[in-house]
C-alpha cells in the first residue's frame, strides 16, 4: 500500500504484472466471496473413478496376470485428476473497483487472521485517505465541488450522515459562525 493507491503485483511461470489502483477506485464495503472448481476436471475425476470401480468389480479382470498394474494405473489417473481438481479450486474474495473490475485475493491465504487484518487495514487506509482528501473543508475553494465530494463520501459510507451534515453546515456557513453580521458599534 502506497499513499493514495494500492500496488498489486501478480506473476506466474511466464509473466509478471504490476498495477497501481487508486483508493478512489476501490470499494471494500462490497466484498464478494466466491468458491469455484473446474467442472471439466470434476467430470474427468468421476469418469476415471467410475472406470476404476467398474474394473475392480468385474471378476473377469482377475483371471489375467496384469490386472493389478491396470487397476493401479486407473487408480493413479483418478487420484491425480482429483488432486488437480482440488488444487485448481478457488476460494477468493473479490473487491470491486469503479471501472467494473475486481481485485482478486485468495481467501484465507496465508491464514484467515492475516487476511482479515489486511482487509481491515486496507479499509481503514482507504477511508482515512479519502476522508482527508475529500472531507477537509477549504473556505477558499468553491462550494459545489466540496459539497459533491462530501456527498460522495456519504454515499460510499466513509462518513456518517451526521458527519456529512456537520461538514455541510460548516461549509455553507463559510466559517461565519462566530463572526458578526452587519456593523459594529
Amino acid at each position: 500500500m502506497k499513499k493514495g493507491e494500492l500496488n498489486i503485483k501478480s506473476s506466474d511461470l511466464t509473466s509478471s504484472e504490476e498495477v497501481n489502483i487508486s483508493y478512489e477506485e476501490i470499494d471494500t464495503s462490497k466484498l464478494i466471496f466466491k468458491k469455484g472448481t473446474d467442472n471439466i476436471m470434476i467430470l474427468i475425476t468421476v469418469i476415471f473413478g467410475g472406470f476404476f470401480v467398474i474394473y475392480m468389480l468385474n471378476p473377469d479382470n482377475y483371471k489375467e496376470a496384469g490386472w493389478f498394474g491396470t487397476a493401479l494405473f486407473i487408480f493413479i489417473l483418478a487420484f491425480f485428476s482429483g488432486l488437480i481438481t482440488y488444487v485448481k479450486s478457488k476460494n477468493v474474495a473479490l473487491i470491486p473497483t469503479v471501472n467494473h473490475g475486481y481485485i482478486e485475493m485468495f481467501n484465507g491465504k496465508p491464514n484467515q487472521i492475516e487476511f482479515d487484518a489486511f482487509l481491515s487495514e486496507l479499509t481503514s487506509s482507504i477511508n482515512s485517505y479519502l476522508k482527508l482528501k475529500y472531507g477537509t473543508i477549504d473556505l477558499d475553494m468553491p462550494l459545489e465541488p466540496q459539497l459533491m465530494g462530501l456527498s460522495w463520501l456519504k454515499d460510499r459510507e466513509i462518513i456518517t450522515p451526521a458527519e456529512f451534515e456537520n461538514l455541510k453546515k460548516e461549509l455553507i456557513n463559510n466559517g461565519r459562525e462566530h463572526s458578526a453580521i452587519g456593523f459594529h458599534n
